[in-house]
């Protein structure tokens, strides 16, 4: 019969309808009647009731967002509260946040189209004008769009993924609607349309990051030439649109976040659900050949959550919530249903991941939380697709059947709301003090801003924060990345942080001065010496500085990098993906300086001494 196709393009013309509401009413009368039919068909044998995968019984009927969220379990103290839904949000897929607080939001009708070329998608902005915690206003931004899969918002525009394309959008009048559009990038391919490129973040470095899937091919145009890849992070300047591969590895992560310290993290599916990753690394991927003599890096975890389907990740850094919630990943589980946690701890050059209980079960399987982030009130906000299929497998074999008539967009709350803490009007003294707020959120924004200002005017201020030794922690690692994310570090201030007490300065010093003065000779002797720092952080950064200095004499710095970072799990990987490319040229001078290392107290030049004869 077909009254389920009867249904699926009801729904299809009422994501497009401009009068979505009285449509959705009138989907829902007509649903209700087609209902009985449908069920004496059924009794009948002549429609088969289809389970998809990874759920045991039909996913029943969608609920109604007051409905879904009396379904919700949370922790002791917290509760849920609905801040938008359809017929205000449909399909949502990507979503960030600007200094005004406003709400961007990327919506896709066109999924799961593998075909590129203009489509029904849009991105739009929500916001709350009168303040009472749900969206009263909503604007559409652009249109046209095939999947749009990633956003961010900053440098003057919109920064939206929309394979093949990575797009720079702006509004130049200042009507909220989008009448310039630049690519930035182009090349992403569209062969799994669950693995386009998504999750834009900005980074700690000023860069806007974001990943590829495994099998979804791209081939990239960059000045340098073109980049071939599946699985990989990618970063791009704001400024020059450069674009460049991070790191590659892992499968079709979907969510990004940093550390305080600017540590990237990302949750990935099918395999292990959470990587530390750094820059050249090359991680354990879901399938596809590694590139000749890889040796590739695991998970940071040994432990699963509910089933292996993950979308989002961030990272819980928040006075909105108790001590036992901050400091911690937070990701949805898309074929569990709900939010898992992971607590960090350090080990060391990388980190180490243990589970936590779940901080949200919506026991609902439409239930697909796509974002999670910290708002600019402190809360946690979760972008919700809801939908009946999660599986790519799913959505192809039945296109029509993919649920094109909500969206929710959910916040976590415990005990009284905090006011939010917008920053687009704040000065750069202002957005300084803000570097050192208790809100993740608030810190990244102000430290975007004040690249997007170059510094302007701030930066002996932030310098003095760096210095002063009763400066906190977090203070201190933001008012760096500002400084790097403004072009505004000097080569002088760079050197001088090299001698720091604070090991993660030490550590962004030569993280950040590799990649801004690779040419400097002075910088290349400091980082020589560098090389027997006792702090793995800044042993990592040595290795990875190395392979980009010019006037550095490689071999022995990376083997003294090995001889002093002991039996770190990361480190040796890291100088192995730099240096095989040297091998087997320089293999000789390579033994005769290991020669001079007592292997039993560096087990990771050992284990490298056997990639080397791999190779040789």
């Amino acid at each position: 019969m077909v009254v389920g196709k009867i249904i699926r393009q009801l729904k299809q013309l009422a994501c497009q309808s401009a009068c979505l509401g009285f449509q959705v009413t009138c989907l829902g009368l007509i649903v209700a009647c087609l209902a009985p039919v449908a069920s004496a068909q059924q009794a009948k044998g002549d429609i088969k009731v289809y389970i998809p995968r990874k759920q045991e019984t039909p996913p029943g009927p969608p609920l109604s967002p007051s409905d879904a969220i009396k379904k919700m379990t949370v922790p002791d103290g917290f509760r849920v509260e609905l801040v938008a839904a359809e017929p205000d949000l449909l399909n949502p897929v990507a979503m960030a946040f600007d200094e005004r607080g406003r709400i961007w939001v990327t919506e896709s009708f066109e999924y799961p189209r593998h075909e590129p070329g203009p489509g029904r998608d849009r991105v739009k902005i929500l916001e709350d004008t009168n303040r009472d915690g749900r969206v009263d206003s909503v604007k559409i931004f652009a249109e046209g769009l095939n999947i749009p899969s990633g956003i961010a918002v900053g440098y003057g525009g919109v920064w939206v993924a929309n394979s093949p394309d990575i797009l720079f959008m702006q509004d130049t009048d200042g009507d909220d609607k989008a009448d310039k559009t630049t690519v930035v990038a182009t090349g992403f391919g569209r062969l799994d349309t669950h693995e386009l490129p998504n999750s834009l973040t900005w980074g700690p470095d000023g860069y806007l990051y974001g990943f590829n899937g495994v099998f979804n091919p791209s081939k990239v145009p960059t000045a340098k030439g073109t980049l071939q890849f599946t699985c990989a992070m990618f970063r791009i300047d704001p400024r020059t649109k450069e674009f460049t591969l991070f790191c590659e590895g892992t499968s079709n992560p979907w969510g990004i976040a940093f550390d305080p310290q600017g540590s990237a993290f990302v949750s990935a599916c099918v395999i292990d659900h959470l990587w530390h990753l750094t820059e050249t690394g090359y991680y354990h991927r879901q399938g596809g050949p590694y590139p000749p003599h890889t040796w590739k890096i695991d998970s940071i975890v040994k432990h699963k959550h509910q089933m292996a389907a993950y979308c989002g990740l961030g990272y819980m850094d928040t006075a909105a919530y108790p001590e036992e919630y901050r400091d911690v990943l937070v990701m949805g589980n898309l074929h569990g249903s709900c939010i898992n946690v992971d607590k960090l701890q350090r080990q060391g050059s990388t980190y180490f991941a243990t589970g936590r209980p779940d901080l949200l079960s919506a026991h609902d399987v439409w239930f697909m939380p796509v974002v999670q982030k910290i708002g600019p009130d402190g809360c946690l906000y979760i972008l919700d697709w809801y939908d009946r299929y999660h599986c790519y497998q799913d959505a192809s074999a039945d296109p029509e059947g993919v649920d094109r008539g909500h969206g929710r967009l959910y916040r976590l709350v415990h005990g009284q709301r905090p006011p939010a803490r917008v920053l687009g009007k704040d000065s750069n003294a202002e957005l300084v003090k803000a570097l050192g707020d208790a809100n993740v959120m608030v810190r990244e924004q102000a430290t975007r801003l004040l690249g997007e200002r170059n510094c302007d005017g701030v930066v002996n201020q932030l310098e003095s924060l760096v210095k002063a030794a009763e400066t906190p922690f977090k203070h201190r690692m933001h008012a760096i990345q500002a400084l790097v994310s403004g072009r505004a570090l000097t080569l002088e201030t760079a050197l001088s942080w090299c001698d720091h007490n604070d090991a993660a300065v030490r550590a962004w010093a030569v993280r950040a001065a590799a990649q801004l003065y690779p040419t400097s000779k002075p910088l290349a002797d400091k980082v020589t010496l560098m090389a027997a720092d006792k702090a793995p952080d800044v042993l990592l950064q040595v290795a990875i500085a190395t392979g980009k200095l010019q006037h550095i004499d490689r071999l022995p710095v990376w083997v003294n990098v090995l001889a002093h970072s002991g039996d770190d799990s990361l480190i040796p990987h890291i100088v192995w993906q730099n240096l095989h490319a040297e091998l087997p040229a320089k293999s000789e001078q390579l033994l005769a300086l290991v020669e001079k290392v007592d292997l039993e107290k560096a087990s990771g030049l050992a284990e490298l001494l056997i990639k080397v004869a791999e190779k040789n």
